[in-house]
């Protein structure tokens, strides 16, 4: 690996925190960049557990007054439900082929393309609204651990959404209960991919450097500005296309 791969891999890694931290999809950033330099898709999954572990521990550190504050609010069994479905998710993460993977992740890429170019008038239309009661957050967020074990892409997005409709919590309380929870379940699933030797050391090593940084200045940003959001989506566009292109045409 060469220092022009070894600098893009941080910088990329920096993106993923950043957008990672303020909403979701940051992941796009850290497996495109992988794609970039060469790495399969299907091992970029995997190897980008290390920075996302690091990244959202930097994420909930920063925030961890908003957490003690609202402690009451959340329960164990959603979080215990959501690491079941991760190691779930992360065992067929090692059992799918190479071009499998890349379809799947395709369509979900396409998929979160669609959402951002959605006026927002169609989408605030269509949220979702759950009853509050722990036995629709058990298995929703059971579904949503068991996404993002397996694909790691736009789960914090996914989350969000689950905690907004469950809980009906505020945007910047749902946004640092998903760092959380996406805390606890990449212990796990990164331990497992660790053990099944499914991690690119180096490269998860210099994204989780970018990543670290990322989510330390978006952490501290979103703590003043609510609307931090909205410019994430526009990057997020372009490194959807750029990695589409480079799987699918070189």
């Amino acid at each position: 690996m060469n220092w022009t791969n070894e600098i893009l891999l941080i910088a990329g890694g920096i993106l993923a925190g950043i957008v990672n931290t303020i909403s979701g999809s940051g992941t796009l950033f850290s497996m495109g960049v992988m794609t970039l330099t060469g790495i399969p898709l299907v091992m970029a999954n995997t190897t980008t557990r290390p920075g996302v572990f690091f990244q959202n521990l930097t994420g909930v550190l920063v925030l961890r007054k908003t957490i003690s504050s609202q402690h009451g609010q959340f329960k164990l069994t959603p979080i215990l439900s959501t690491v079941a479905g991760a190691m779930a998710g992360a065992w067929c993460a090692t059992q799918v082929s190479n071009a499998s993977f890349n379809l799947m992740a395709t369509v979900v890429m396409v998929a979160l393309l669609i959402s951002f170019l959605l006026p927002g008038s169609l989408t605030r239309r269509s949220k979702l609204s759950f009853s509050g009661s722990s036995g629709w957050a058990a298995i929703l967020l059971f579904l949503g651990g068991l996404y993002g074990g397996f694909i790691q892409i736009g789960v914090g997005i996914l989350i969000l959404v689950i905690l907004s409709g469950v809980y009906r919590m505020p945007y910047q309380e749902a946004n640092t209960y998903k760092l959380l929870i996406v805390l606890i379940y990449t212990i796990p699933t990164t331990l497992y991919f660790a053990f099944t030797n499914h991690i690119l050391w180096k490269p998860a090593l210099l994204l989780a450097i970018g990543q670290v940084i990322g989510a330390y200045g978006a952490a501290r940003f979103i703590r003043v500005n609510t609307k931090a959001h909205l410019w994430a989506k526009v990057i997020s566009v372009l490194m959807i296309v750029a990695t589409l292109i480079k799987v699918w045409f070189y």
